[in-house]
């Protein structure tokens, strides 16, 4: 289990929709199952060999609070209702989305996933609030490999057609997203500090990457070793 501090913010992107959860979880826990496989061999007793890792798997629970403006709400919360229906289409459209985690001084969680399973509970004298769980499962994009066949000497007239070029089945284009790493563009003042202080250059079309991201501040992206931007200035280029 994972315990996130005040500083740490989770995002939940759907399709171009991109939810902020409203009030941290107490815990988030991250399992990295493995595959590996064993064996007894002769002479030598048990022995393991090593898999690739399996698909990670992130849970938590929390509400979904009716109160907006209480203090323990993060900045950008939207309704209750608003965040059940969005994890009920990703569950019926089998929507593909993209967790993200950004703690505070610590490493950032960045995983395309589906939504394994999500329940909500209403409990008596707080009207209003939705408390929930969510299971969210890593997913990893796949294609099949595509064998073009061509003849070399077609058939003559009136005999069996060519064979037609097998056609390769279109890939995911996955949506590029703010994270730290990320390579931009940047256009515009970058700022000393988060706050917007002292802005103390000018980005022309500056080619660099993300280096930190802090939520709720007027200029919450860091780039490169320039300084603190705001996310509308920036092009997002992988």
């Amino acid at each position: 289990m994972a315990r996130l501090n005040t500083g740490s913010s989770i995002y939940v992107v759907f399709g171009r929709k991109k939810a902020k959860i409203p009030v941290n979880p107490e815990e988030v826990e991250i399992q990295y199952p493995t595959n590996h496989k064993t064996y007894d061999v002769l002479g030598i007793g048990q022995v393991i060999i090593p898999r690739k890792p399996s698909l990670k798997m992130v849970s938590w629970e929390g509400f979904f609070p009716e109160d907006l403006g209480a203090p323990y709400v993060n900045s950008g919360a939207e309704s209750s209702g608003s965040y059940v229906r969005q994890f009920e289409k990703a569950l019926k459209k089998e929507q593909k989305c993209r967790l993200i985690i950004v703690r505070s001084g610590a490493y950032d969680t960045n995983m395309k996933c589906v939504v394994s399973d999500f329940q909500t509970k209403d409990k008596g004298g707080e009207p209003g609030d939705i408390y929930y769980s969510v299971k969210l499962t890593e997913y990893r994009p796949f294609a099949p490999d595509t064998v073009t066949i061509i003849e070399e000497n077609p058939g003559p007239a009136g005999g069996e057609p060519a064979a037609e070029a097998a056609v390769e089945a279109p890939r995911e284009v996955e949506s590029p997203v703010l994270r730290v790493g990320a390579p931009v563009i940047v256009n515009g003042a970058y700022c000393y500090d988060s706050y917007g202080s002292k802005p103390h250059g000018t980005a022309n079309n500056l080619n660099t990457t993300v280096t930190r991201i802090v939520s709720g501040n007027p200029y919450p992206v860091h780039v490169g070793h320039y300084g603190w931007v705001q996310e509308s200035q920036l092009q997002i280029t992988g």
